[in-house]
């Protein structure tokens, strides 16, 4: 019986291992792409702690589907680029953490400077998800003006992984 405990035990632990490495990533490169737009990240960092609830809590609960950062141009609403991190939940099986960050850099470095855009954090859910302070339901702006770029998966845990596109 205490095997099967430390089995479990290992499980839950590395899966909530994956899950907070997930965020800080999803964090990471969020700012990373605001910084590279030359735009002011602290609104961003105002509101860190309510992106990663709503992150947290719809990673631990498997109903995120994809988190975005829209930057948009304020003055006619329209996506001047977007970022999108696609979850999967499945991952290496192994304990083992990565990031494509040069791959990451690369990518958002195509989309330019940015000024005077501003820019929010968006998610898609799968039915059933849990309401989160802080978070309200909202729509993507289009992004038919823009084309995708296709970077793959950027970010690799033991129980789930993220593949990244560029709209520029």
């Amino acid at each position: 019986m205490s095997v099967a405990g430390v089995r479990l035990r290992t499980s839950v632990d590395v899966k909530a291992r994956s899950c907070t490495y997930l965020v800080n990533e999803i964090n990471r490169i969020f700012y990373e792409a605001i910084q590279a737009g030359g735009l002011d990240p602290s609104e961003y960092a105002n509101n860190q702690e309510t992106v990663e609830a709503g992150l947290r809590t719809w990673l631990t609960t498997r109903h995120l589907e994809t988190a975005y950062l829209e930057i948009f141009d304020p003055a006619t609403g329209r996506v001047a680029t977007r970022i999108d991190l696609n979850i999967a939940y499945s991952g290496t099986g192994e304990e083992a953490y990565h990031t494509a960050i040069e791959e990451v850099r690369a990518a958002i470095s195509q989309a330019g400077k940015l000024a005077g855009c501003r820019y929010r954090v968006v998610v898609t859910t799968s039915p059933g998800a849990a309401p989160v302070k802080g978070w309200e339901p909202t729509d993507l702006q289009s992004v038919d003006h823009l084309k995708q770029h296709d970077v793959g998966k950027v970010i690799e845990t033991a129980a789930n992984s993220a593949g990244m596109s560029v709209w520029y």
